[in-house]
């Protein structure tokens, strides 16, 4: 596996020769983070999985209008639950259908509710296609929290599906409950407005910035996240980052699936050469192999 690396502080100076801040906090993204892009799991929940919510729940007369509103909408705010709820402010569900039979909330009520999708989601999702778990991955997890770092996962999906993938790919035991920050844990926010990640910050316990590790396959989230002061490590996924690493190159290579999981997530393909990647990986499990200064004392970002 490939991967690029920035030039990174090997003491505890950083690239600009002032006192580095040690780090105690990494904050992970969950889907094509934590698992490979490749897996065909993104494409299965952002294709099929949302558009039977929408035309089952949401009243959508068919699948290809709902993608077309979900994409749209997507492409704006990187998250489902806020794309469909921003929708629904924007009067772009379809009217619902006042019947007694059909169950529909009491007029006044919003027609969408993210714990709806996150309970769809959960239910109806094909799970097997993540693959399991990564032992390698796993490996690595528990090097971290013996190093007394401190572990989050935030998604911009919803809670319940949220959790649901950390067990399936045998994560669950490294992110606490409140560890765990989904979409509607920050709604109105979502990644990668500033808002979002302050929530986090906030109810973490985490006092600056400086001092985490944002792990991400969204080049808007890296971004929002450099800004922020974060150290940034970028997931291009597998057999995706190959030699040039460059803005042509990054995203090319290992099949279809890769590709059709960023056909959903339009505008945010991973660029290795990106001024706000401090780091690019093919896959997670890399990360302190690349970053041998995380498993020290203090924590420090660096090779």
């Amino acid at each position: 596996p490939g991967r690029v690396e920035r030039p990174a502080p090997s003491s505890k100076k950083d690239e600009d020769g002032n006192e580095a801040v040690p780090i105690t906090t990494v904050i992970f993204d969950v889907d094509d983070t934590l698992y490979d892009v490749s897996t065909g799991f993104t494409a299965h929940r952002n294709t099929d999985g949302a558009t039977s919510f929408m035309v089952s729940k949401l009243g959508f007369p068919t699948v290809e209008s709902a993608q077309s509103l979900r994409d749209e909408y997507f492409e704006r705010y990187h998250s489902t639950a806020k794309a469909l709820t921003v929708a629904e402010d924007e009067g772009r569900l379809p009217p619902s259908k006042k019947t007694a039979q059909d169950g529909l909330k009491a007029e006044g009520c919003r027609k969408f509710d993210p714990k709806d999708l996150s309970e769809w989601w959960a239910k109806h999702l094909d799970f097997s296609i993540l693959g399991g778990i990564d032992p390698d991955l796993v490996a690595m997890m528990q090097r971290l929290r013996s190093s007394g770092l401190r572990l989050i996962a935030f998604s911009n999906g919803p809670r319940r599906y949220v959790l649901r993938v950390l067990r399936e790919i045998g994560l669950e035991e490294f992110f606490p409950p409140d560890m765990v920050f989904a979409v509607d844990d920050v709604l109105p926010a979502c990644k990668p407005e500033a808002a979002a990640f302050e929530r986090v910050f906030k109810d973490a316990g985490v006092e600056k910035a400086e001092e985490c590790i944002m792990v991400e396959d969204s080049m808007k989230n890296v971004r929002a996240a450099k800004q922020l002061g974060m150290k940034t490590v970028l997931v291009a996924g597998m057999g995706r980052l190959g030699h040039a690493q460059t803005k042509a190159s990054c995203g090319k290579g290992n099949g279809g699936r890769a590709e059709a999981a960023e056909a959903t997530k339009p505008g945010d393909r991973p660029f290795a050469d990106d001024p706000a990647v401090d780091l690019a990986i093919e896959l997670c499990s890399e990360m302190t192999g690349a970053l041998h200064g995380l498993i020290g004392n203090p924590s420090q970002f660096s090779d």
